[in-house]
């Protein structure tokens, strides 16, 4: 399901485009990039070209992520959106589902691939080796929880394409999970009437779409023994939502609510020990007018990045636009986890605030 929610306006009042998003290249936003600060930002998204982005450090813990994730949507999905070879374009594929032991055994596979970055990093990846499987039985009894071994179907990374009309540019984004319930019918009133259509209806939907978004948590390294061993600890799960996902959800389940189905919103954390299921029905945060407030954070992001961006409109030279939004933004090299990006790269990007002329 490819969902692409840009409204058809009057095309004498459509938009123009401001050119210094051609000049640099950006034609989108993304939930993740909105919530990046803008130091980094500028330096990953502005500076660094595709290419160089592909090459930035990874760790353990997120190539640990996307095994479970992976694991969880061979086995369930009906349909997975993939790059075609041909087109280079995202478009759904049939998926043929893999039994629980077999999709494990398919992640793991894939996460021994991963190279570690540095001894601390290989650790890590030595002991994820052994928690992978046991999270992503978490991850299966979470699911099922929520009913989506009896969906009829059911589409991972789903594209979704959503254009609000406060923002120059669209927000993408791909969705882990989401599936039809049948099971539930509710009525459309609250769930339709989104602030971006304008529209209700008192019409029942035959079903309601369920949203999954899937964070993991892993065990952290923890101080060298005397011995020069290092233990690590034990994963916990969060005792609340984090913000940003909140916000990376409300933005799949707005786009949702106004353009195809009512749509209820499901935040999972998984660890090798357990599991967290929040939704409407245990947590406020996920209820509609709660995640509207949740995407409006994320478009005020969108303003106000769109505002420093639109800021060097006047200038038709990359490299001069690059170098006033770098004298403009604070790097914030403390925040280690925006700059655990590779010593080369944040190198790099050192000299760039360093050098700049004030």
């Amino acid at each position: 399901m490819n969902i692409n929610t840009k409204k058809l306006d009057d095309p004498l009042e459509e938009k123009i485009l401001p050119g210094i998003f051609k000049n640099l290249n950006y034609n989108h936003h993304s939930p993740t990039s909105l919530d990046m600060l803008d130091g980094p930002f500028v330096f990953q998204k502005i500076f660094l070209t595709q290419e160089q982005r592909r090459l930035l450090e990874g760790n353990a813990n997120m190539a640990a992520g996307v095994a479970v994730n992976d694991a969880l949507q061979d086995h369930y999905s009906n349909t997975i959106w993939r790059m075609n070879p041909l087109t280079k374009k995202l478009q759904p594929q049939l998926n043929e589902k893999l039994s629980q032991e077999a999709a494990i055994q398919k992640a793991l596979e894939k996460f021994k691939e991963y190279n570690p970055v540095n001894e601390k990093d290989r650790e890590k990846f030595h002991h994820y080796l052994e928690t992978i499987p046991q999270t992503i039985r978490q991850g299966f009894l979470a699911c099922e929880k929520i009913g989506i071994a009896k969906a009829k179907e059911v589409t991972a990374e789903a594209s979704i394409n959503h254009t609000d009309n406060r923002l120059h540019l669209p927000i993408c984004g791909r969705t882990d999970l989401h599936f039809k319930d049948f099971n539930e019918v509710e009525q459309s009133t609250s769930a339709s009437a989104s602030h971006l259509s304008g529209d209700s209806s008192d019409a029942p939907f035959l079903s309601v779409l369920k949203c999954i978004e899937i964070k993991t948590v892993w065990s952290r390294p923890l101080k060298i023994r005397k011995d020069g061993s290092r233990g690590l600890s034990s994963p916990k799960l969060p005792s609340s939502k984090l913000v940003n996902h909140l916000r990376q959800l409300s933005f799949y389940t707005t786009s949702f609510f106004s353009h195809v189905s009512p749509c209820k919103p499901y935040l999972i954390y998984l660890s090798s020990d357990g599991f967290e299921i929040f939704s409407e029905d245990n947590c406020a945060d996920l209820e509609p007018e709660n995640i509207k407030n949740y995407y409006n954070q994320l478009v005020t992001k969108g303003i106000r990045r769109e505002r420093l961006l639109t800021r060097y409109a006047h200038l038709n030279d990359k490299d001069a636009i690059i170098e006033n939004l770098i004298a403009d933004t604070d790097p914030q090299f403390d925040h280690l986890f925006y700059w655990n990006i590779g010593h080369e790269f944040v190198k790099e990007a050192k000299e760039l605030w360093r050098n700049i002329k004030r």
